[in-house]
């Protein structure tokens, strides 16, 4: 299987509101990594799909962590860079 073709995971933080995209099977491998060191894990996965799949659904829900922060930052800061 080609690389274009692995899973992706769009992960959240609440703690940071916060969102990460990797590859599924790099999660997975931290997540038993935290389980056998018995460490919480920050980031819990919202949407599994493509790489694209994963930015789209990340771009639907970033104005939504863009308001949760309103109080602390400007809306124009919580911009991903380009």
């Amino acid at each position: 299987m080609s690389q274009t073709n692995h899973p992706y995971a769009l992960l959240w933080s609440q703690s940071q509101c916060a969102m990460h995209i990797e590859p599924v099977m790099d999660m997975l491998t931290e997540n038993r990594r935290a389980c056998a060191q018995n460490r919480r894990m920050d980031y819990v996965p919202i949407a599994i799909g493509t790489r694209a799949e994963c930015d789209a659904a990340a771009n639907r829900l970033r104005p939504v962590l863009c308001e949760r922060r309103s109080g602390a930052k400007r809306a124009d800061a919580c911009q991903e860079p380009a």
